[in-house]
């Protein structure tokens, strides 16, 4: 059963359950602000997802109708068409929960504006529903929701990238400024201690070319424990984990575990765990980038076959892991380093500049206590 319409809508909504923000206090605001736009809003409007995605699969005729849609006709948005055909009922519900939807948004826009003392707040535009039109729930709701959600996991990858940019630019910043904070043979030592921690973790059995062939038979050989030779049919619906037809992006990350083992040991103090999630998201893109033809967000069976078809498939390129490719650039680094280094009152720089000059910080900071 191809419930691809379902599996888009709840991907979406796993995603944003795990990167939603945090709920936090703050004391100079009140906490219907802190919260406003923030967890509560995102799990209102996973709800309204939801609802409206189990409201369409009661009826059987749109049921029918999805599961033998092709991905283009879901995420161009065509799909949407068939809601002329769902029964009386079954509409009539579509329209109690958009209307609940927009309820919930106005109310907020006059939490917002009640918080700001701006009664003349605009409302802004919230792309999952169709504002103009605020009775019925029509065929350009539905396309605007299927729109906003493939729009969401396109988000959430640009987010994480850049999350783990700053995690990585932190986390040099921070080496720099402990042997910076160094001198003589104790920075001799620290930097020999990084530099026996770097090599030891790039020391590790090449990586395979992640969804090439020789990576595929090594999960076929040491996670499956195939014998016989390896065959793509069977080894698609060995890891069609819910026997759908499609692999989804948990199904294709489950491939990456014995390849990622080889660089990532959890326990080891060379070898960061976050870095290895990071690694094993950036091999889940490139094998959709490669793999999924149509840009659905799913791996078909034709289109797996198709790629254990072309010559490339028996190539291994390797693969440069993050310890070969930073995800940040030098300039971004200094700039990184620029904007980081002062404190706020004596700053790193000044402190460094007056070690330099021989004056004792502590006698520095009992001159100038106050």
């Amino acid at each position: 059963m191809r419930r691809k319409l379902l599996k888009i809508f709840l991907t979406t909504v796993f995603i944003y359950g795990c990167v939603a923000p945090p709920v936090t206090k703050n004391k100079e605001q009140p906490n219907e602000e802190a919260d406003f736009g923030g967890l509560e809003n995102y799990m209102e409007y996973h709800r309204y997802l939801r609802e409206i995605v189990n409201t369409l699969e009661s009826d059987p005729e749109f049921k029918r109708k999805l599961e033998k849609a092709s991905e283009d006709d879901i995420r161009s948005g065509k799909i949407a068409y068939e809601l002329e055909f769902v029964s009386h009922h079954v509409r009539t519900r579509l329209d109690e929960i958009k209307r609940t939807e927009l309820d919930r948004l106005r109310e907020l826009m006059e939490r917002k504006a009640n918080l700001m003392e701006n009664n003349s707040i605009e409302d802004p535009t919230h792309h999952h529903l169709d504002h103009e039109n605020p009775h019925t729930f029509e065929i350009e709701d539905l396309k605007k929701l299927i729109a906003k959600t493939t729009e969401d996991l396109a988000e959430a990858d640009r987010k994480r990238r850049e999350e783990f940019k700053h995690y990585e630019l932190q986390k040099e910043y921070e080496k720099q400024q402990k042997l910076n904070e160094t001198n003589g043979d104790e920075r001799a030592k620290l930097e020999n201690e990084y530099k026996e921690m770097e090599e030891k973790h790039k020391k590790h059995e090449k990586l395979h070319e992640p969804g090439h062939k020789q990576q595929l038979e090594e999960v076929w050989e040491e996670q499956d424990h195939m014998q016989q030779e390896f065959n793509p049919k069977t080894f698609f619906m060995l890891h069609d984990l819910d026997s759908n037809g499609l692999w989804d992006e948990t199904e294709v990350k489950a491939l990456f575990i014995k390849e990622l083992d080889k660089m990532y040991q959890s326990g080891a103090p060379e070898d960061d765990m976050r870095e290895r999630a990071e690694e094993m998201e950036r091999m889940r893109e490139s094998v959709f980038k490669e793999v999924d033809l149509n840009k659905d967000g799913f791996i078909d069976y034709n289109e797996f076959m198709a790629q254990t078809k072309r010559n490339d498939f028996q190539q291994d390129h390797g693969w440069q892991g993050l310890d070969e490719q930073k995800p940040y650039t030098d300039e971004e680094l200094e700039e990184y380093v620029r904007q980081h280094q002062y404190h706020p009152f004596f700053g790193y720089a000044i402190s460094n500049y007056l070690e330099v000059m021989g004056f004792e910080i502590e006698c520095f900071c009992a001159a100038y206590a106050f």
